[in-house]
């Protein structure tokens, strides 16, 4: 059985470099924070625990990460002032039991193209060399702002220099420190009580704690990882967007191998998380993110946005759809301009038609609501046909209530029902109803009132309204 682990996450930056207010972890890729996928990567080599060090924006960066893994334990720690990464360090291993002596893996929560396998081999690696400090460097021609790796005439591994810190020649150097670390926890402890913040940026580096091991010879390894682009950095809008086309044509790529069509690939926007039956065929403009599951056979004609939707086999869905947090059974049909809202439940064979709106409704197999209608906190049973324009009223201003519609039923066009209410089996409910209280079954319902005519009316409306400014050209007969 392998040695525990335990993982800290660094994630209190300001993300100054990419001139925003928000924390730099919380820029998204692929419609996900960055840190998401920094988190999953760690996640996957089991750490235990693993801590996320937060400063700016804590709040919202903690509630990203349990989103990111919610069915992991994640430990929260604090670095009041950001006084850098060392110091971040020093918050995120307060967090570990005193006990703690096994490795602790140490990375930053902007690393969104990290891959959990290159995690894996680099925690072998360190185990297999008997290290008490491993690292992970690339290869890289330009190294911009990131900290060089000194060796010495042996090749061991001297200090790490940061860009800021670093001489002319030492910014020559090809070697770069990517900031992932793997160190015993009883030298970590040691090691960042030692760091001091006597450079450029008056801030305590992490990197430091490579030199304090040489002059305590410790063994230190630098582990060359093979694949460059698993650690480029975002420090602008611009690197944001450049990542964001990477990753979407990786997903686009391993989508169309597994025989989903995708008509314009250029604006086809799915999250990594997404997965997708063959046989598909997803049209231009469409947005598709989260932990989505579309099935096999299903048509998405174009211009959708989708999160966290479950589509079954063979549904279509036509232009300008909006579906989120929802299920969309089998052989639907749904759009054009719909917008079916968190909660709602299509059980399959059903008919959503244009400028619907669900909320919380679960429609019964086979049942059909074709237009211009609102669904909110709604049950209805199978082989229901919802005419035009009904709406379930479910505000009374304070709380919401439910409206349960039974099988076989048909509702006619511009009916209100009041929520609580509940209309039975093979209820026809003609156009124009109000409904205030519960239908029994097989019942014809209806509130219809008089209809009254008053001759002459609109000429008299129109002469006592005569000297109002909008009656200027009216004739008398009321045309314009």
């Amino acid at each position: 059985m392998a040695p525990p682990i335990a993982a800290i996450v660094l994630a209190a930056g300001l993300g100054t470099r990419m001139r925003s207010q928000r924390a730099k972890v919380l820029h998204e890729l692929g419609g996900e924070p960055m840190l998401a996928y920094t988190l999953r990567a760690f996640a996957a080599n089991r750490p235990d625990p693993l801590v996320i060090v937060v400063g700016h924006q804590a709040p919202e960066v903690e509630a990203a990460a349990q989103c990111a893994l919610p069915h992991y334990e994640i430990q929260a720690a604090i670095q009041h002032r950001q006084l850098g990464t060392g110091d971040a360090a020093r918050a995120g291993l307060r967090m570990l039991p005193a006990d703690f002596s096994s490795d602790v893996l140490i990375g930053y929560g902007d690393m969104p193209m990290l891959k959990p396998a290159t995690l894996r081999d680099f925690i072998e690696h360190h185990r297999s060399s008997v290290s008490e400090l491993s690292f992970i460097s690339v290869q890289m021609a330009d190294g911009g702002f990131y900290g060089r790796v000194l060796r010495d005439a042996h090749g061991s591994v001297e200090a790490i220099v940061e860009a800021r810190d670093a001489t002319p020649q030492q910014l020559t150097i090809g070697e770069i420190n990517t900031g992932i670390y793997l160190a015993r926890a009883a030298f970590l402890r040691s090691a960042l009580a030692e760091i001091q913040s006597n450079n450029a940026q008056s801030e305590y580096y992490l990197t430091d704690i490579v030199a304090i091991a040489r002059r305590l010879k410790v063994k230190v390894n630098a582990w060359i990882a093979p694949d460059t682009a698993e650690f480029a950095g975002v420090n602008s809008c611009e690197e944001l967007a450049q990542m964001e086309a990477q990753l979407r044509e990786q997903v686009n790529q391993r989508l169309m191998k597994a025989g989903v069509t995708l008509l314009d690939p250029a604006t086809a926007y799915i999250g990594p998380e997404v997965e997708i039956g063959n046989d598909t065929i997803i049209g231009p403009n469409v947005q598709i993110m989260g932990k989505s599951r579309i099935g096999a056979g299903v048509l998405i004609e174009g211009t959708a946005w989708l999160r966290d939707v479950t589509i079954g086999d063979r549904s279509h869905l036509k232009l300008g759809v909006r579906a989120e947090q929802c299920f969309i059974g089998e052989e639907c049909e749904v759009g054009p301009f719909a917008n079916l809202r968190e909660g709602t439940r299509l059980e399959g064979g059903n008919r959503i038609g244009n400028f619907v709106e669900t909320k919380k409704a679960t429609v019964g197999r086979g049942s059909k609501a074709s237009h211009l209608s609102y669904l909110g906190d709604t049950i209805i049973g199978s082989e229901t046909n919802l005419g035009c324009g009904v709406i379930t009223v479910n505000y009374d201003g304070y709380d919401k209530h439910v409206t349960r519609i039974g099988d076989r039923c048909m509702v006619g066009c511009d009916t209100q029902l009041v929520a609580p209410v509940t209309v039975g089996d093979d209820v026809y409910v003609a156009s124009g109803t109000t409904i205030l209280r519960d239908v029994p079954d097989g019942t014809l319902v209806m509130s219809h009132h008089p209809q009254r005519e008053k001759p002459g009316w609109t000429k008299s409306w129109h002469r006592r309204h005569a000297d109002h400014p909008k009656a200027r050209g009216k004739t008398t007969n009321g045309g314009e």
